[in-house]
């Protein structure tokens, strides 16, 4: 069972943490809407939710939202972070100004995730 994250410093760091993710494959997942991740830290949409093992994530997440689950080393403990489609556009667009800024494919995947969540 995942604890929810409601400190926003907590929040960041799992959000740092999972940045070193974010690459050109991470980006055509979540063009698609799908999730991406290791065992240990991944963002998930809802539609990548088992009904069986996720179900109070499956209760809790609204269809405009992903979830990032993380678990120990990732995390002190297992936690999970809800996102809006708007947030996660963001933190995307940060991460990739910040380590991929020259990068013309993520920049063009970047555009066409804006599209496809409708932010």
């Amino acid at each position: 069972m995942y604890t929810l994250v409601t400190d926003s410093a907590e929040k960041e760091m799992l959000l740092k943490t999972y940045s070193g993710m974010i690459n050109k494959t991470s980006l055509e997942k979540f063009l698609n809407k799908n999730g991406y991740g290791d065992d240990f830290i991944r963002i998930l949409f809802r539609n990548d939710l088992d009904e069986y093992e996720d179900q109070e994530e499956l209760q809790e997440i609204k269809d405009n939202q992903v979830v990032l689950l993380a678990e120990y080393p990732a995390a002190p403990v297992d936690e999970k972070v809800y996102l809006d489609f708007e947030e996660l556009y963001h933190y995307l667009v940060q991460v990739v100004q910040e380590k991929h800024k020259d990068d013309e494919t993520l920049q063009r995947l970047l555009l066409a995730i804006k599209k496809e969540l409708n932010v």
